[in-house]
């Protein structure tokens, strides 16, 4: 039987097992704060990566066509030296050539609209007397090919001093007929339904190429 002296040992031991639990579960709660807190910690750095990966992903986009046409002069740069030292550089330099040429000279709406938009051009009145539509529009445009290379014929025609008056009298009534569109994909899709669309591309194409044949490096008067 257990004897009355052995009950305050017995209360003892079951105190200092009951402090264990207490401290083990304290430390308990300790550690399930701590493990909170560093999976907070976790959760807000890897929000902080995700924001920085989609901007270094917009900046890519953005710079991807103007480092195209970065490496496209630099090779045309390298060809042309080693033309001049004699070297036989073959139909890929000379093609290397070409598309530097095309590259320095052209104009280029998309690239110039951004560099515009994020502010190394802030003189926007320069971007819209070349290409005839203001960056913003091209921005909203860049996803259709025919207001794209269009407006790049009207950039070069106009940088070189050749732009006709039909040319530009041809390229504001396309202006008028594709501003009526509410989105670029509706846009898109008239170049290959609206014959009146069609009849200007194929207009201002004609244009360009008679100029361009006529007087490849001359420069003409906007009157003419």
């Amino acid at each position: 039987m257990r004897k009355d002296s052995d009950l305050p040992v017995e209360l003892a031991q079951m105190r200092k097992e009951i402090e264990k639990l207490e401290t083990e579960k304290l430390l308990q709660r300790d550690e399930i704060r701590a493990l909170k807190a560093e999976a907070s910690s976790y959760q807000h750095e890897l929000m902080s990566l995700d924001s920085k990966v989609q901007s270094l992903e917009k900046q890519a986009m953005q710079d991807a066509p103007a480092t195209t046409i970065g490496k496209e002069v630099r090779l045309r740069y390298l060809e042309r030296h080693r033309q001049r030292m004699g070297r036989n550089i073959g139909m890929l330099g000379h093609d290397r050539i070409k598309c530097g040429d095309r590259a320095a000279h052209r104009g280029r709406p998309v690239v110039d609209a951004l560099l515009c938009l994020t502010g190394l051009i802030t003189d926007h009145e320069v971007y819209l007397d070349l290409y005839g539509v203001s960056p913003e529009t091209m921005k909203k445009w860049k996803e259709v090919p025919e207001m794209v290379e269009i407006t790049g014929f009207h950039a070069s025609l106009q940088s070189e001093g050749r732009m006709t008056r039909e040319f530009q009298e041809s390229f504001e009534r396309l202006l008028e007929v594709a501003k009526t569109c509410s989105s670029s994909m509706e846009l898109r899709a008239a170049f290959g339904e609206n014959k009146s669309l069609q009849q200007f591309q194929d207009k201002l194409q004609y244009c360009y190429d008679k100029i361009v044949a006529e007087n490849p490096r001359g420069r003409q008067k906007s009157s003419s």
